[in-house]
């Protein structure tokens, strides 16, 4: 998610398939044998659109000072409803083996995170964030009893569309920031639970 912004008409962003010699950024400069990756649908429809979404982790006092964990996201939009999106899927080391897929989290930082999806989901107007601990035998540091916190601390959320054919022109219009019911200043999210972010943040 760190490439994420195509800048002005596209100037930084590269076509890939049969256009890709009209990009802008083709050029003789570009550096022999380079690696690009994205992501496609293994079924149709295959194209995906890219979404990055922002995690602004607040910091209170009782606060761990990281957790790790998996997390869902449901996108609600005016245009419908994009259900458990999977910002921690296990990822596949060899063909039959897969490992955990859960993340380290500091509290009082921001982690982004890209997923995938065929639709393009529009303006989003809510947001449901599903968080779980995770306790990794093999990692004694991240085994949460009775003496530690496993919730996780959020203020805000932030979630862009990746779109070369409109990025720049409606970079605003692709940023969706949203906050807990009331302007609260963090949601307190337990293990296993879901929190509510809508589109109505404090200014």
């Amino acid at each position: 998610g760190r490439c994420f912004t195509c800048k002005e008409n596209s100037s930084t962003c590269a076509l890939m398939g049969l256009q890709a010699h009209q990009s802008n950024v083709v050029s003789t400069d570009l550096t022999p044998g380079s690696k690009y990756y994205f992501t496609t649908g293994k079924e149709f429809p295959f194209c995906r659109r890219h979404y990055r979404v922002t995690i602004d982790l607040a910091k209170p006092p009782r606060a761990e000072s990281w957790v790790q964990g998996y997390m869902k996201v449901s996108l609600h939009s005016e245009d419908g409803v994009v259900r458990n999106l999977d910002l921690t899927p296990k990822l596949l080391v060899k063909r039959y083996i897969s490992c955990s897929g859960y993340v380290k989290l500091q509290h009082g930082q921001s982690r982004s995170l890209v997923v995938t999806h065929p639709s393009d989901v529009g303006r989003l107007r809510k947001v449901e964030f599903y968080w779980e601990y995770d306790m990794d035998v093999l990692q004694p540091r991240s085994l949460c009893f009775f003496w530690c916190n496993d919730h996780l601390y959020v203020s805000a959320i932030e979630v862009a569309e990746m779109d070369i054919s409109t990025r720049g022109k409606r970079d605003t219009d692709m940023k969706s920031k949203l906050c807990t019911p009331g302007n609260r200043e963090y949601a307190d999210i337990a293990s296993r639970s879901t929190a509510v972010f809508v589109d109505k943040c404090a200014s």
